[in-house]
């Protein structure tokens, strides 16, 4: 039975990460085609605003909805078959900001046509990878841990001990 929550665990994976692809296809898509920004009527429009294929607003909607179902998904079912859900969360925030982050950092380094500045895309990329250097850190942290520890479990922590006892007398 446990194999089996761990091929689940592993198919909700494989959809995070199908999910990050079509969201980070939707973005690159908006970048590319439409500057980074498109819009289409109402009080929110840009005065020069273009407005967005239905295969990019479709990519990044869905995309963006997979992310959150099926890192959601990954994390119960890595609970459900044994494992620790923060690291799966952690690795699944580093990946979505780091794949994002690139996407800004390739925008800031080949800019579309008609691109006044990229000086947006380079903070926003610096900041997503750095987001994502967030996610990744503590995981490392906690793999150095465990191959010191050569792949055993974390020891129990020692009972609690009073560091102060009461000088008074029972009665």
């Amino acid at each position: 039975m446990r194999g089996i929550r761990w091929v689940v665990a592993g198919l909700a994976d494989l959809g995070f990460l199908a999910s990050v692809a079509v969201a980070y296809k939707g973005m690159r898509d908006v970048l590319v085609t439409n500057g980074g920004f498109c819009a289409s009527g109402g009080p929110y429009a840009i005065a020069q605003g273009h407005q967005c294929s239905g295969s990019e607003t479709d990519y990044v909607l869905f995309g963006i909805l997979g992310v959150f179902l099926f890192g959601g998904a990954a994390m119960v079912a890595t609970s459900w078959a044994g494992g620790s859900a923060i690291p799966t969360g952690l690795l699944a925030w580093a990946v979505l900001f780091g794949a994002l982050g690139v996407n800004f950092l390739y925008a800031a380094i080949n800019p579309p046509h008609n691109t006044s500045g990229t000086g947006g895309w380079w903070v926003c990329g610096i900041i997503f990878e750095l987001m994502a250097l967030g996610g990744l850190v503590p995981v490392i942290g906690g793999l150095a841990g465990w191959l010191r520890r050569g792949g055993k479990p974390e020891p129990e922590p020692e009972p609690f001990v009073p560091l102060v006892r009461a000088a008074v007398p029972p009665k």
